[in-house]
């Protein structure tokens, strides 16, 4: 990590390599008047608003001495730190030696990034606040390393989609933070990232915002960046490899949202697996059980008709035998019976036994 320094050294530091930052962006001589007392004024009511969400836009003074703001600490930071941030960079902004020797003449746009990107602040006797344009902005490479050339593609869509992961998080939180990681597989490293909004700006100009750097980032840098940051008035994003920037435990991380997504994708397919093949067993067995109920039912009249044709046959075997044995007791062929019965006539029927119906003849009853 480089040592606590303002922003105007890292101008210096990174002046060799990129620096796509404004030169406007630094300390200038403001002199003693009504313009720079509002200016203070108005820092110090903002400076103890940022104390308590870590951002605030406001406005102080009339006529041409009228001056708007915006300032913003990183939201890991706690209260008593972002006050002194602000304080200092105001300090270095408006009343840096290196400024006065470079100019004297007074400078009413201020916007000034501090320690490291925690803390900056931005004034103008210009409306602003109003048009929620994110200019003037800051892109700083972080990290002058790079990814090899093999996996700078794969590298860069995982910082886009960590980041535009996070995007989405601000603009459902009210603080308008958040923080992630991410693994890159290719190399075994950890990217870190982080995206924020001042509060005051409404989700839909915040969502813009960050839409728009995500959008531009591989516009304004080389790609395979190992670290990089974009600073803006209303947004502001940074990512870093290897490197834990930020204070949180509490991130939000990528591969674990996937792996959870995958890890319920696989539960809910195995558990459809499982409940469908216990509904086919199930089905399988009701359908072989019906079959056998029904087999065995018809098993059952089968055997039941069997007996009863068994019985008549041992009946009529008997009563062949006793018609011979026994003079009492005669058989009767077909033509007989059909005459002594008038051809079946329903009249001579007497009614229905236990062999068939009963009928009367001439001389006798006759029962089939």
């Amino acid at each position: 990590m480089m040592p606590q320094s303002s922003l105007l050294v890292l101008f210096i530091f990174f002046s060799t390599s990129q620096a796509l930052c404004s030169d406007n962006n630094g300390g200038m001589y403001m002199p003693n008047n009504t313009y720079k007392l509002n200016l203070i004024t108005l820092a110090q009511i903002l400076f103890a608003n940022a104390t308590e969400v870590h951002s605030a836009t406001g406005m102080a003074g009339i006529g041409p001495d009228k001056v708007y703001g915006a300032v913003l600490c990183r939201g890991d930071s706690d209260g008593s730190d972002c006050h002194k941030r602000l304080t200092k960079a105001l300090d270095e902004a408006i009343n840096s030696e290196a400024g006065y020797s470079n100019s004297l003449q007074s400078n009413r746009n201020v916007t000034y990034y501090y320690d490291q990107y925690q803390a900056q602040i931005s004034f103008s006797d210009q409306d602003f606040i109003s048009s929620f344009s994110n200019v003037p902005g800051c892109t700083m490479n972080t990290n002058l390393n790079s990814m090899t050339a093999t996996v700078v593609k794969p590298f860069e869509d995982l910082v886009t989609k960590l980041l535009r992961a996070l995007a989405d998080a601000v603009v459902s939180r009210a603080e308008k933070y958040a923080v992630g990681k991410a693994w890159f597989e290719e190399t075994g490293q950890t990217v870190y990232g982080l995206t924020q909004c001042i509060q005051d700006v409404p989700y839909e100009h915040c969502a813009a915002c960050l839409d728009g750097i995500i959008s531009d980032r591989q516009s304004k840098i080389a790609s395979g960046q190992m670290g990089v940051v974009i600073l803006g008035l209303w947004c502001t994003l940074r990512y870093e490899t290897e490197t834990q920037f930020f204070t949180d435990t509490k991130m939000l991380s990528l591969n674990a949202v996937t792996r959870s997504k995958t890890h319920i994708f696989q539960w809910n397919n195995s558990v459809l697996v499982s409940v469908g093949g216990f509904l086919l067993v199930l089905s399988i067995s009701c359908m072989a059980f019906h079959i056998w109920i029904r087999t065995q039912q018809q098993r059952e009249k089968t055997v039941f008709k069997l007996r009863q044709l068994y019985l008549a046959i041992q009946i009529a075997i008997n009563l062949w035998r006793m018609g011979g044995t026994n003079p009492e007791f005669s058989l009767y062929d077909f033509s007989q019976i059909n005459e002594a019965t008038n051809n079946f006539s329903i009249d001579n029927q007497l009614g229905q036994g236990g062999f068939g119906p009963v009928y009367k003849v001439k001389e006798y009853v006759l029962a089939l």
